[in-house]
Formats: C-alpha cells, structure tokens, sequence
C-alpha cells in the first residue's frame, strides 16, 4: 500500500510521536489529519506542518469521548472524505509503585489507551472498509510483550491493545475484508519525555520519535502485522517460545528491564475529566 495521496488520521499528534508520526507521513506525500485533546496543539502542530505540505487539517479530539468521536469523524466525512489509514497514538502514562499511584490515575489509564482505541476504531473503522484498501495502526509498546513494575496499568493497556489488533486483524480475515490491514506497533522506551527518568534495559537504546515514525509509515506500506523496536527487544523476546516464562522474566531482571520504570519523572498528558 503506497501512503502517497491516501487520507491519514493520527490520534495524540499535537507533539511528541504522534506529530512525528503525522510529519513521517507528509513526508511520504500523504494527506494528514491530525487530532488531539490539546486545541492549542492541534493549531500549533497543523501549522508547523504546513510549511511542508497544504493538506494539513486538525481537531480537537478527546479520544475517550464517544460523542466527540463520532462528531469529528462526522467533520471529517464531510470535509475531507473517507480515511485510509488510521493511526491509534493517543496514550497517557502514570509511572509508580501500583498502590502509590492513585485509583483515577489508573482508570484514566484504561480509559484513553485502550478504551481511546476502540471507540475511534469502532467510529473510523466502516469508512475504512468502504475503501479499495485500508489500515489500522495502534501504537502499542514493547510492555505489551514484557512485564513492566512501575508502569502495571500502562503495561495492562499495552497488551490489552497488541489483543485488540491481533483479535480484529483475524476477524477482518474471517468477515472477507481482507483489504484491510492491522499493524501492532511495539516500540520501547521513546526520547519524547513521556518517559523522562526511565532507565531502557541492558543492550537496548533510547528510541527516537523519528525513527518510529518512519518505521509506523513502513509498516503500512509493506502491511507489517506486528513491529517490535528495538532489534535487542526483538532478540529478547525470541526467547520466550521455548523458555519457562519464570526463566524469561529471570534474564528480564538481570537485564534491567524489570527496574526500568522504578526512576521514572516523565510528563503525561492532562487525563480527560
């Protein structure tokens, strides 16, 4: 699938990796939709795009607002047309000791990274049928695969959302949409902020916004199902086919990524009320 000249809506792309992942696509010739729950970031971000490209467009969005939701694909019917590929990055994260971090803080977890998901796929995903060819990205992590303390509620979201992709790419198959594609993205730690104090595992590196963005535009065109950044991640999680998952979460504390999150002061968007 060429993205040059389809319709791309990214969730969360008022900065950090959703507004990369908004520009990678410009880059590629695509006509972008951005939406996030910061109005100011959506002008902000629409703006600096568009000294590159005119077919820049941008709402506010709460992605945990049903009503907000379908009003905006409403708009965007109206104003633009059908979407070809949607791009699920909208995420908060509420790093600590799960009895230390308050209750709300891990609903609202739940609230905009998986419930966020399934109710802009639930709005976009029909206009995505109706097309020649269709693409579904979620953004999920690389704690979708691995236990991640300090971050219990973040991880539970991750993997809830690497199932949610996994269950829907074979239910398309099942139901004869076979145009439409899924991908899981599972990056680890980004240099955005979001993860500001966390410390990335033994062998593994600090992941650029920019380089996960270029991969999320890859793995549309060549309908990638599953991405895992980086190598070492990758390398790391081959093992779990035939290790005990006691050993595999052994090598994980001797690696360092069982302690990742213990130091984390990274910033996180204003939960929805």
């Amino acid at each position: 699938m060429r993205v040059a000249g389809c319709r791309v809506l990214v969730t969360g792309a008022g900065q950090g990796l959703g507004f990369a992942i908004a520009a990678a696509f410009v880059r590629a010739g695509a006509r972008v939709i951005l939406t996030d729950l910061n109005a100011h970031a959506v002008e902000s971000a629409c703006a600096n795009l568009k000294e590159s490209s005119d077919t820049i467009t941008g709402y506010a969005l709460d992605v945990t607002n049903a009503e907000q939701v379908a009003d905006v694909r409403a708009r965007v019917l109206a104003e633009h047309g059908r979407i070809d590929v949607l791009v699920n990055n909208a995420g908060v994260v509420f790093g600590g000791a799960f009895l230390d971090v308050p209750l709300p803080r891990h609903l609202a977890t739940a609230n905009v990274n998986l419930g966020g998901v399934l109710a802009v796929t639930h709005a976009f995903l029909p206009d995505l049928l109706a097309q020649p060819a269709g693409h579904v990205v979620n953004i999920a992590s690389a704690s979708a695969i691995l236990a991640l303390p300090f971050g219990a509620s973040y991880a539970a979201t991750k993997w809830a959302v690497l199932g949610f992709s996994d269950s829907l790419r074979e239910e398309l198959q099942f139901l004869g949409h076979k145009h439409v594609h899924i991908t899981a993205m599972c990056p680890s730690f980004i240099a955005t902020g979001l993860f500001a104090g966390a410390k990335p595992a033994f062998g593994t590196h600090w992941l650029t916004a920019e380089a996960v963005a270029n991969a999320v535009v890859q793995a549309v065109e060549k309908r990638q199902e599953f991405v895992l950044l980086p190598r070492s991640v990758r390398l790391l999680y081959s093992f779990t086919g035939w290790w005990p998952r006691s050993w595999f979460r052994a090598a994980c504390r001797v690696l360092g990524v069982s302690r990742s999150m213990t130091d984390w002061k990274g910033h996180t968007p204003p939960a929805p009320k």
